[in-house]
């Protein structure tokens, strides 16, 4: 179904850019709320599904530094304390203190996030992979790379 008759406007778009930045917003909520829908029954947020994963994939001995976290999550600071917070209390991660400067804190996954992560890791690519079907794995590579192109132009307007 278009846009045009999802959103079930009237009229049709004038500018072509408008409608392609119309398509991106929307099928991004759509895969947000899915993310939503398929994490709920294990209780996890997709942000804190997001930090599991990166314990899991893009951590160092199963150790990440809060603050790197709150950057590779695109939360600022303050945000990314609750959320730590909140995991903590359900038992999925807990804080290290670094030995050498106080202000730093590690988050490490628990064996209860390990597990929680593992069930719910099945269900979410699962998901992924049938979102996904519809598209070649060339036609993957591609949305990847116009979609960085996008983000890097939003990016070099910010420096301006």
């Amino acid at each position: 179904m278009s846009l045009h008759d999802e959103l079930g406007y009237l009229n049709p778009f004038k500018h072509l850019e408008e409608e392609t930045l119309l398509n991106v917003i929307l099928t991004g909520t759509f895969m947000v709320k899915e993310g939503h829908r398929v994490l709920k029954p294990f209780k996890l947020t997709v942000a804190q599904f997001n930090i599991l994963m990166l314990l899991k994939y893009q951590s160092e001995n199963g150790l990440i530094n809060q603050t790197r976290l709150g950057k590779m999550l695109l939360v600022n600071r303050a945000n990314i304390t609750g959320l730590i917070d909140r995991m903590e209390k359900a038992g999925l991660v807990r804080r290290l203190a670094d030995s050498e400067d106080r202000r730093v804190n590690y988050v490490k996954m628990t064996d209860t996030g390990s597990e929680v992560l593992e069930k719910a890791h099945k269900e979410y690519f699962s998901r992924i992979e049938q979102i996904m079907a519809p598209l070649a794995e060339e036609e993957c590579r591609l949305l990847n790379l116009l979609l960085e192109r996008m983000r890097g132009q939003v990016r070099k307007r910010r420096k301006n």
